[in-house]
């Protein structure tokens, strides 16, 4: 199952097998296909890690017509929310070769310029473990 942790003030890190990422990926692309606002997918939230500030309650995924935004909610829940177009190029950094080596790792995050991303989204990494 994912797991998904935040430094406050760093950032979210989002990581699983190369199968839950590949899962999680289609997941949003079968999403995109529908008129469903909103879904949610569950994560391991039972680790306990020195590494992060905490471990998320979950991983929530929004169509609403911007730019992709990557945010935390009150609840500790992990919020992607985007157009159609801007959340499916997000997709994008969760494609890995085949056989990804433990460590693989892609980086989402706003920079100057980039009309994709909310300028105030929190930088993520999707990584293999």
């Amino acid at each position: 199952m994912l797991r998904i942790g935040y430094s406050v003030d760093e950032e979210i890190v989002i990581f699983g097998s190369s199968k839950e990422i590949e899962e999680l990926q289609q997941k949003v692309l079968d999403f995109l296909k529908t008129s469903v606002e909103k879904i949610q997918i569950e994560t391991d939230n039972t680790i306990a890690s020195d590494s992060f500030d905490f471990i998320a309650e979950g991983l929530e995924i929004v169509q609403n017509g911007k730019a992709v935004k990557v945010s935390v909610s009150g609840d500790k829940v992990i919020k992607i929310e985007g157009s159609k177009e801007n959340l499916e190029r997000f997709t994008s950094f969760l494609e890995f070769e085949e056989n990804p080596i433990e460590g693989r790792h892609s980086h989402y995050e706003y920079f100057d310029g980039n009309e994709y991303i909310d300028s105030e989204s929190l930088p993520l990494i999707i990584g293999i473990r």
